[in-house]
């Protein structure tokens, strides 16, 4: 223990840095209650992130110190421990390389975190840290929302029904916005600490602090007003556009009911000149993760759909188009665990084919984004329902490539995409060549997740898709 009394300067700079801390997760656990895991598409996301981390990261260093000075060794000791596996969370979120590479661990790195969290919370209770009274408060809530986190991701991944993953994200959210109230404890004692403490003889203030400060000040107005307003801008609820509802005018809708009351809403398209004696192909469209919700408008204006609904493709390339929309939080594969409609959707189809003249042998299906992970998804359940794919910025698990080797594919991916990796792609490709399998599969060189405008221009995209049929 160091008897020398750290300086007013010090305390000045880790209360505004945490003063700093608080806000921004107060913007951040508020934004994920608004708009929910939409912030993670965001454009303003990566950069708000940024800062985020290095606001951590300082205030980190100014604890680690603090601790030291005081002889709180179990506490520094715990606290370096906690920030490796959090700066790795970090890590994996900007490293779409390292987040394929860990994926599978997901669950793993979490409880870890969770423990690490909760052994610093430890320090802070048992220790003689524990004797000041606010550090004390802050490990006992620290504890309570650790443990509470690691029970809501056990439950999330051992349970199978869609409504019970729903609750347990909600609480999950909630509980991460009440999680603030720990920083809120540890700059309330630095206040107190900061009143009792003795001021040292004046000395001129040292560049880097006032120059941290600064930079954190602007970056949190600036950077937190870009991520603030986006996350509402997403938290409203949508509003179509005229045109778009124009175009729903146009296109049926629908909702599929099964026996327990759970609900698919869907927009149905019939062939232009439709002939009741006549077979016609189905193209399943799958909406990306931006038209969620349960409007049943939002995806017509979703990628693939308006350009399935073009008049002219509609003229050269008759089918029925069915166009089912995913709630929000619901995705249609289903991929870590994550709660999905699939089965609804499989079951609708299946009515439509008993209602309608649908060529069962030419049913197709094709999305981009979360459209894309749900079209590998669709082929990879039932290899059997499927004529072809196209599966664009998508992915799947690569143990059902031998399943996919008589299903034609062309997959699209950008090389430079950070919100699904290129990966999940070559992967599955990968798994389906190694079985035999002959996927076409285009890769843009330079290009991120909004690849759909290039997609939409291959020479022969749809010629190929309408030759495909089961033998």
């Amino acid at each position: 223990m160091n008897t020398k009394p750290l300086s007013k300067d010090f305390y000045s700079f880790i209360i505004f840095f945490l003063s700093i801390l608080v806000i921004t997760s107060l913007i951040q656990s508020l934004a994920l209650l608004n708009a929910g895991f939409n912030v993670f598409t965001m454009g303003s996301f990566y950069p708000w992130l940024w800062l985020v981390f290095s606001v951590n990261a300082i205030v980190f260093g100014a604890l680690v110190r603090y601790f030291l000075h005081h002889g709180y060794l179990a506490a520094a000791i715990t606290y370096i421990i906690l920030f490796i596996p959090a700066s790795f969370q970090y890590a994996l979120i900007f490293n779409v390389e390292l987040r394929v590479q860990f994926q599978q661990y997901y669950q793993n790195v979490s409880y870890v975190l969770f423990a690490a969290n909760a052994l610093f919370a430890l320090s802070l209770i048992f220790t003689n840290a524990g004797q000041k009274r606010w550090l004390r408060l802050s490990g006992i809530l620290l504890v309570i929302f650790s443990l509470l986190q690691a029970a809501l991701l056990y439950s999330y991944f051992r349970t199978g029904d869609a409504g019970t993953k729903l609750l347990i994200e909600r609480i999950s959210r909630w509980s991460t916005f009440c999680e603030v109230t720990v920083p809120v404890c540890i700059l309330i004692h630095f206040r107190l600490e900061n009143r009792r403490s003795v001021a040292p003889d004046y000395a001129p203030p040292k560049t880097l602090p006032a120059l941290l400060k600064l930079a954190a000040f602007v970056g949190l107005l600036f950077l937190g007003f870009n991520f603030s307003v986006e996350a509402v801008s997403r938290g409203h609820a949508y509003k179509p556009s005229s045109t778009e509802l124009r175009r729903s005018k146009l296109v049926e809708a629908r909702y599929f009911v099964d026996q327990s009351g759970d609900t698919l809403p869907y927009r149905f398209l019939k062939p232009l000149d439709y002939d009741s004696a006549k077979q016609y192909p189905l193209i399943v469209c799958l909406h990306h993760g931006g038209a969620h919700g349960k409007d049943n408008i939002h995806q017509l204006s979703a990628d693939p759909a308006p350009f399935l609904m073009e008049p002219q493709n509609r003229a050269k390339y008759p089918a029925f188009i069915f166009m089912p929309q995913s709630p929000e939080r619901v995705g249609f594969s289903g991929m870590h665990g994550s709660p999905s409609v699939d089965s609804l959707v499989f079951r609708t189809i299946r009515q439509l084919q008993s209602e309608l003249p649908i060529d069962s042998k030419r049913i197709y299906v094709l999305g981009i984004s979360g459209g894309g992970y749900g079209s590998w998804h669709f082929i990879s359940a039932h290899p059997e329902l499927f004529a072809a794919a196209i599966p664009i910025c998508g992915g799947g698990d690569p143990k059902y490539g031998p399943k996919l080797v008589n299903t034609p594919i062309w997959a699209f991916h950008g090389a430079k995409d950070k919100l699904a990796p290129v990966a999940h792609s070559r992967d599955m490709i990968e798994a389906i060549r190694k079985a035999g399998g002959k996927p076409k599969y285009t890769e843009y060189e330079f290009s991120g997740h909004d690849i759909w405008g290039y997609v939409k221009q291959e020479k022969g995209l749809m010629d190929w898709l309408f030759t495909q049929h089961k033998e």
